[in-house]
């Protein structure tokens, strides 16, 4: 079975959970629009990864820093 993603937007901010098991959601960390149209990335404890041009690498990245 695969994993299942919550993200929510706050602003220019959108912030990506793991609701695969949903009593434990698992936040991942979020992403930051900047003023070039790149996604600046932050994971849930603060290490910052290559910014993105979409959200779903946003995720991809988040995930992979999450369980590499």
């Amino acid at each position: 079975m695969g994993r299942s993603y919550r993200a929510s937007a706050q602003g220019d901010t959108v912030v990506f959970h793991d609701v695969t098991d949903i009593t434990r959601p698992v936040a991942l960390g979020a992403a930051h629009r900047t003023d070039n149209g790149t996604w600046d990335i932050v994971t849930a404890r603060g290490r910052h990864l290559l910014p993105a041009t979409e959200l779903l690498p946003v995720l991809v990245a988040l995930r992979h820093a999450y369980w590499p």
